[in-house]
């Protein structure tokens, strides 16, 4: 995409939602991130104005998050200030994790376990997965990176599992979903003896 382009559908977001809404928005979402993050506050509103972002830009592209940052600085100050936000900090996974699941209402719930992988030049990226079923979709509660391409291994699926436990309790789990990868003695085992019902996918 051109500078050119980009700036075009910079401007042609910024007038899809009204400046009201978008300030009713990062209000609600700031008192929710000051309930269950301990951060100062200039990081509470980057980490808002980087969620809204991506919402209204349905894409998780840094460099085009800064179009739709409301900001008086230039595009490329915009880009550098969220280049920042993620340099020598690290957010919790179990703080997100329990975030997400007070902010959908979540009781007991069926899990779902998947696996992807991608190169990145020599690297393997090779995600485990660990989601909760929502209206026909996962949501996303837990992951691994396995650090290795191919399958995950039972210890491994065993672990991510047990960290959900350790967040929420192991009365929460009415089921597993997953496919046909996620097979195995001692994995099936391990889920019977704590009658976590397993159901998977062709």
């Amino acid at each position: 995409m051109t500078s050119n382009s980009l700036a075009l559908k910079c401007f042609v977001e910024k007038q899809t939602e009204p400046k009201g809404r978008k300030m009713k928005h990062a209000s609600e979402l700031t008192i929710i991130l000051n309930q269950n993050f301990v951060w100062s506050k200039p990081r509470i509103d980057c980490f808002v104005n980087i969620l809204l972002a991506i919402i209204l830009s349905k894409t998780v592209n840094l460099a085009q998050l800064p179009c739709f940052i409301a900001s008086k600085a230039k595009q490329s100050s915009r880009y550098r200030r969220l280049q920042r936000f993620f340099e020598g900090f690290t957010i919790e996974v179990a703080v997100v994790s329990k975030l997400v699941y007070r902010l959908f209402g979540f009781d007991k719930v069926y899990l779902t376990m998947d696996r992807t992988n991608w190169k990145w030049g020599k690297c393997h990226i090779n995600i485990l997965m660990l989601g909760i079923v929502y209206k026909g979709i996962a949501i996303p509660i837990l992951w691994t990176l396995l650090g290795k391409a191919g399958n995950s291994e039972t210890a491994e699926r065993i672990d991510i599992i047990a960290r959900f436990i350790n967040l929420f309790g192991e009365g929460k789990i009415l089921g597993l979903l997953a496919d046909r990868e996620f097979v195995g003695a001692k994995w099936f085992k391990w889920l019977n003896q704590r009658n976590i019902p397993f159901l998977y996918s062709d």
